[in-house]
């Protein structure tokens, strides 16, 4: 059995919103047999009176999920199902413009890109957002563009810290972030990248054109294309700004 639940007042220092890493913990905890880390995230999620300590464990320190950390764990839901959500939009909308522009779209394209080190050169998965090209039967014409679909801001930090930024310019001669109202502005985006801001009720606009990059399209990005199914616009159209 579980240890009595005691009341333990919220920390003025418990945020309103989980950290990633937290609510990976907490969701672990929830899942498994709950055996201890017992390193900072532990000691957070006890002091804010997420998790407990059960008295039943003899061999190996075992954390148990409270009340607080139940709900904590059922705001993240909610919050992810919203962005989820967000990010669709978005994603469609942006398809949405482009494909109106004639241009040939994919949403679920996914292209092994290199990564290349002081040692040796690794493949990895790269998944834009939007891919679209020009529908052109010269090489030089094609204009390939990624746009990166950003609705948080630790999404979009978390994207210009990885190294995945620089593949998209494997596949794109230009590469946009399209960033939802206020997580972000232009000037924290490195220049070569184009930005274009989501505004909920009021559409797109373009806050910067985008550098265009050097492309090369092998016959793995085509394959990838082959086994793509491109995006297919409805009669409804959208009117963008950008």
């Amino acid at each position: 059995m579980s240890a009595p639940a005691r009341h333990n007042p919220e920390p003025h220092d418990r945020p309103g919103v989980l950290a990633r890493r937290h609510a990976t913990r907490l969701r672990h905890y929830w899942r498994s047999h709950g055996w201890a880390c017992h390193d900072n995230i532990d000691l957070d999620l006890l002091r804010w009176g997420l998790i407990e300590e059960a008295a039943y464990s003899t061999q190996a320190s075992c954390f148990l999920v409270t009340d607080a950390g139940r709900a904590a764990l059922g705001d993240t839901v909610v919050r992810n199902r919203r962005a989820r959500s967000h990010h669709a939009q978005v994603v469609d909308g942006v398809a949405r413009h482009l494909a109106g522009l004639g241009r040939l779209v994919f949403t679920e394209l996914s292209v092994h890109t290199a990564e290349t080190d002081t040692d040796s050169t690794r493949w990895a998965p790269c998944k834009p957002d939007v891919f679209s090209l020009t529908r052109s039967l010269r090489p030089d014409h094609l204009a390939p563009q990624v746009h990166e679909i950003k609705v948080h801001r630790s999404d979009l930090l978390g994207e210009l810290r990885s190294a995945k930024i620089a593949r998209y310019r494997e596949l794109a001669a230009e590469v946009y972030f399209v960033i939802a109202e206020g997580i972000a502005t232009a000037a924290e985006i490195p220049c070569e990248y184009g930005v274009v801001v989501w505004r909920e009720a009021g559409g797109f606009t373009l806050e910067r054109a985008a550098h265009r990059h050097d492309y090369r399209l092998e016959t793995r990005h085509w394959m990838a294309m082959a086994r793509a199914r491109p995006f297919i616009a409805d009669d409804d159209t959208v009117q963008l700004s950008f």
